[in-house]
């Protein structure tokens, strides 16, 4: 069966053990806590988490749930710990195993397919997609309303916008959380856009599972060196355009010390499709999944607009010296060495608390306006939980699914508000006091990227890994200097039409309205 780790209220370890897998140790770190009393460990009034218990009996047999993630070191693998712990007080009779996800898939010789090599699996938006089809994951529709709900949140941030009942977790709940189509649900591989902030009325989707991690696009800034270099950093909406973000970095620009106004490196969702849909691109594929659409100027405007700051003007590190400045701290941002970094490591601001410490102050910033005019538009994804189609053959998939939906309920996403290790799922968590706490300053803005209407996913389909490994191949080439930035984005649609239009032989996407013929 591996090593891990098992949880029950029997056996509660916490993961405070090591998980070895390969010779290679991943043991879980101290809890990092955001600088607010929230993060307490314990229930209480003077905690973060006064709950109350469904008094209902929890009627299961033991059993055994194996979870495959990666959320075992670092503030991912202290809200894990805390999270098993607490499910275990509330189903006496479920044990956890956690196991490492260095291989969540193994060949099933019944379905001669890939199937998840566990109960629960925390997979990727492109992964789900891709075993979907092979009959990998359970249907859990028709389990989800038997289920209880264990403790319900009974104080948060913002009362007033939610409320949960025992055993709910219908069409109702989708409003609770933020949604990415095709992440758990079948959407008909979806690539609408706006994508849908629901799955579409009245389609009820077939569900194999329940979301669980979010990651987004943002913006970092270095609060000292900007007040160093004269600038006052924006923090209202529609507040800087591009021609500020190239001002200011010519000023917090400094040789001599390697510090440099931005970060701009070869970031497909941190940076560089997130500056095209602001400057207009509405999504990086045709309707009928025949091209890419990096042919059209907003999106060439964009992608130049950022490899330029490396190439021609010198205010962004190149990737090797970007690797000369990071130095004991990560990256050059943690570092001290950089401005203004557009990233989507705003989503793991629980790894960077730690590193950077009181070493200068740090903020989230609002969205920055570009030249085509569109709305701020971020790149995010999200991962879900999914249920295994070997937890039916085992008989405990009523079992798995209420362990994947403790980790999409409010009592464990709070939890992941306060830790940082990702963007909680669910929209009240998001919004609670603890997870707007500092550090860093401006965690309004965390909130404000995700409620964003124009967000945008990768638009995953069956062969989505293969196109992008190509892509990436090219696209680095821009940014080494290799080609000029029009001929590495000319080189990368010229690969997305040849992979789209004579290998891809996926199902068709669907589209609400037209979008790009």
């Amino acid at each position: 069966m591996g090593l891990g780790m098992r949880v029950s209220r029997r056996r509660v370890l916490g993961l405070v053990g090591r998980l070895g897998v390969g010779g290679a140790v991943a043991g879980l770190s101290e809890t990092i806590r955001p600088t607010t009393s929230a993060a307490a460990d314990r229930d209480g009034p003077d905690g973060a988490f006064v709950v109350a218990v469904d008094e209902r009996p929890h009627s299961y047999p033991p059993v055994e749930v194996r979870y495959v993630t990666d959320h075992l070191s670092g503030p991912r693998g202290a809200a894990l710990r805390w999270g098993l712990n607490a499910f275990a007080r509330q189903f006496e009779l479920i044990e956890v195993r956690v196991e490492p996800s260095t291989s969540p898939m193994r060949m099933s010789a019944a379905l001669g397919s890939p199937v998840p090599d566990a109960h629960v699996v925390l997979l990727s938006q492109a992964e789900f997609v891709r075993y979907r089809e092979s009959g990998a994951f359970l249907k859990i529709n028709d389990l989800l309303p038997k289920l209880h709900s264990g403790r319900r949140i009974e104080e948060f941030h913002a009362p007033e916008t939610f409320s949960v009942r025992p055993g709910q977790f219908d069409l109702l709940a989708f409003e609770q959380h933020y949604f990415v189509p095709d992440s758990f649900t079948d959407d008909n591989l979806d690539h609408s856009f706006p994508q849908a902030a629901v799955p579409d009325n009245p389609r009820y989707p077939d569900q194999y599972g329940l979301p669980f991690e979010l990651t987004i696009s943002g913006f970092m800034a270095n609060i000292s060196l900007a007040e160093d270099a004269g600038v006052r950093l924006p923090d209202s909406e529609d507040s800087w355009t591009w021609d500020d973000w190239s001002e200011w970095d010519a000023r917090i620009t400094d040789p001599e010390t390697g510090v440099f106004g931005t970060w701009a490196r070869d970031d497909y969702a941190g940076q560089y499709m997130p500056q095209m849909y602001t400057n207009g691109l509405k999504k990086p594929f045709n309707d009928a999944l025949t091209k890419t659409m990096f042919e059209r100027p907003e999106a060439l405007e964009a992608w130049s607009y950022l490899v330029e700051k490396v190439v021609d003007h010198r205010t962004s590190p190149a990737a090797g010296e970007a690797e000369e400045l990071a130095g004991e701290f990560g990256d050059p941002f943690a570092a001290g060495k950089i401005g203004i970094w557009p990233t989507d490591k705003v989503s793991v601001l629980g790894h960077y608390i730690p590193r950077i410490k009181d070493r200068f102050a740090w903020t989230l910033l609002p969205a920055v306006v570009a030249p085509g005019g569109g709305p701020p538009g971020h790149s995010w994804s999200m991962r879900g939980n999914l249920v295994s189609a070997i937890a039916e053959a085992d008989g405990n998939a009523e079992q798995a699914v209420e362990f994947t939906k403790f980790l999409a309920g409010p009592e464990y996403q709070q939890r992941v508000g306060s830790e940082r290790g990702h963007v909680p799922v669910h929209k009240a968590a998001i919004d609670a006091r603890w997870s707007l706490a500092q550090p860093p300053h401006g965690m309004k803005w965390l909130k404000a990227y995700a409620d964003r209407p124009d967000n945008r996913s990768p638009y995953p389909f069956a062969g989505w890994e293969r196109w992008w490994d190509g892509h990436r191949t090219l696209a680095r080439k821009g940014w080494t200097g290799e080609l000029t930035p029009a001929q590495a984005l000319e080189a990368c649609q010229g690969w997305g039409e040849r992979y789209l239009w004579l290998k891809y032989a996926g199902r068709s996407p669907y589209v609400r309205e037209p979008v790009y013929a």
